[in-house]
């Protein structure tokens, strides 16, 4: 009768507060941080394998019958990692002595129970490898390994008499244990469940706000496309009124000269018309100049920029850029300075026609926004020690003028932008150039770069390679030369 009463007592209480604890878990801690969770199912377990110890059926002050290994059972289906379960498995070996105090067979539960919770994280890092074991699965291995551990534990430390044990306890205890170990899993099943669905809702959120995240990076970046598309928008509306301008200047001027010299019949005008018709061909030859720049960008746009490579000379190259240019400083009043480092090699290999198209266009850009000072047309060269004739030719056009902010360098080698861009701007320009002469650099096989600050003065470098386009034409006219001294 008292074997009967003390049973019921014990399975009526760890149920009782199974239910408690499931109840204070769903409302008080369900939604706190994952640290104060953990440590308050850790600490509800601890209390659980306690109350199983208190309530168990005894035999000379040893336990020979309680739920101890339920708790360890449950966690090692509730937790994925397995130091909560060692904690559990240490606590409850540690609350042993609270039931009887420090006694030899205090002391032997305590190494059992230990060794439980030990098993239960290797149960633990086993689970966490077979992700597709359901709840049936991994309760039936926690139950019957537990339950195995425990015997082998208590005929190991000799808490009991093992003849008595095997013969007498073990036959009843273990049987039962298992079934009520069953009957308490199903209960706590629903636990399970729930501590499933917040697993999975949590994950499910987590999902969620990733793809929340990422839509809005993405309307970001769709908003910052379509700003892009609405300034380049806004850029070719402006190129288109720039190119207006632009263009009216010249042919008004070509119009109205035209007819001024048409109906001036006094020969004694002579020198105004002299005048008038230089005014008409510089006028004609600015318009040419921009009709050709809307004809070089749309040929490298669509791929059919020919170049045509041969041998030329860099000092005539850069010695006739100097005379052209030359006037068109001094008529603004700045100096124009060639430089040429003896280093230089006397010839290049590339295109002569859009070299002198680069230069040309860094050097009139150069003169346009300088107002005092000088522009520098330098050409050096960059040797490798390691390698013969390779390298790079070096063209820098260095000017004094206002310079160009930091934010802008970038913008400025657009097709259709300039650093100010309103039609009423000081300086005038389709603002095609740089644009054509950094695709055109590219062709060559060189690169266009910029160095420059606002009210401190540009400068523009052209670097083209030294060594493949000249070791390449070197052997096609030696090819061509062999075959022309057979011919012969």
């Amino acid at each position: 009768m008292e074997i009967g009463t003390t049973f019921f007592t014990s399975i009526t209480i760890l149920i009782t507060f199974t239910f408690l604890f499931n109840l204070i878990y769903k409302y008080v801690f369900q939604h706190t941080a994952g640290i104060v969770k953990q440590i308050a199912m850790v600490v509800g377990f601890i209390a659980l394998g306690w109350l199983a110890m208190k309530f168990g059926i005894r035999y000379n002050g040893s336990a020979i019958f309680d739920l101890r290994n339920v708790p360890i059972i449950f966690a090692t289906l509730v937790f994925r990692d397995p130091r909560p379960i060692l904690a559990i498995g240490f606590g409850i070996a540690l609350a042993r002595f609270g039931v009887n105090g420090m006694s030899p067979s205090a002391f032997t539960a305590f190494c059992n129970i230990s060794t439980l919770g030990i098993v239960g994280a290797i149960l633990v890092s086993l689970y966490r490898k077979r992700p597709q074991w359901g709840y049936p699965a991994k309760a039936a291995v926690s139950l019957l390994a537990i339950n195995a551990f425990q015997v082998a534990g208590i005929l190991s430390y000799a808490a009991v008499d093992r003849f008595n044990y095997l013969t007498r306890v073990m036959p009843y205890t273990l049987p039962a244990t298992i079934v009520l170990g069953t009957f308490f899993l199903f209960i706590i099943r629903d636990f399970f469940l729930d501590q499933q669905r917040a697993v999975r809702l949590k994950e499910t959120n987590e999902v969620l706000q990733k793809r929340t995240e990422e839509l809005l990076e993405t309307k970001k970046m769709l908003e910052e496309k379509a700003e892009l598309i609405l300034q380049a928008s806004r850029y070719k509306s402006e190129f288109m009124a720039n190119m207006s301008h632009e263009l009216k200047t010249p042919l008004n001027s070509v119009i109205l000269l035209s007819q001024m010299i048409g109906e001036n019949a006094d020969a004694g005008r002579t020198q105004d018309n002299r005048r008038y018709a230089e005014i008409i061909q510089a006028s004609g030859e600015q318009l040419l100049h921009m009709i050709n720049d809307i004809l070089d960008l749309s040929k490298v746009e669509a791929g059919k920029m020919d170049i045509v490579w041969d041998i030329i000379s860099l000092y005539d190259t850069a010695e006739l850029l100097y005379r052209q240019m030359k006037p068109i400083a001094e008529a603004k009043g700045i100096e124009l300075r060639l430089e040429i480092d003896p280093a230089v090699p006397p010839t290049l290999m590339s295109d002569g026609q859009r070299l002198g198209q680069i230069l040309r266009n860094l050097l009139m850009n150069a003169i346009k926004f300088t107002d005092k000072g000088y522009v520098a047309l330098i050409v050096s060269s960059e040797r490798d020690p390691n390698v013969n004739n390779a390298g790079h030719i070096v063209f820098t056009v260095k000017d004094t003028g206002v310079g160009i902010e930091k934010s802008k360098q970038e913008m400025i080698f657009e097709a259709f932008q300039q650093e100010d861009g309103s039609i009423n701007r000081r300086f005038g320009g389709t603002g095609l150039g740089l644009s054509i002469s950094l695709q055109l650099s590219t062709l060559l096989g060189g690169t266009l770069s910029l160095n420059s600050a606002k009210g401190e003065g540009s400068e523009f470098t052209l670097r083209l390679p030294l060594k493949a386009a000249y070791e390449d034409r070197l052997s096609a006219l030696q090819t061509a030369a062999a075959i022309r001294a057979a011919g012969e």
